[in-house]
């Protein structure tokens, strides 16, 4: 499988914890310590992607297109701010 196929599978799979679909499903959420070690720490036959560094996860990510979302979690948005927001970002990172 390539590189989004993969992604895909992971993200819709309950047996990552480490990776899952932001609220509204928009975005993909990563918890970045427990993904090290929950993926790109497997070996051998588990391995999931070629890569072991988050470095070289992240420029995968950008190479198919997404981009970082950065938060603010010093404040907390109203609704239609957070909506508009999510929406801004979600535009740059539909595959």
């Amino acid at each position: 499988l390539c590189f989004p196929q993969k992604l895909w599978l992971m993200v819709e799979s309950e047996r990552f914890q480490s990776i899952w679909w932001s609220e509204g499903g928009k975005c993909v959420a990563i918890n970045e310590e427990l993904f090290k070690e929950e993926v790109l720490g497997r070996e051998g036959p588990l391995r999931v992607f070629a890569m072991q560094k988050m470095k070289s996860f992240i420029r995968q990510l950008n190479f198919y297109g997404f981009t970082k979302v950065q938060r603010d979690f010093g404040r907390s948005p109203s609704l239609p701010e957070f909506l508009a927001e999510e929406a801004a970002a979600s535009a740059h990172s539909k595959v």
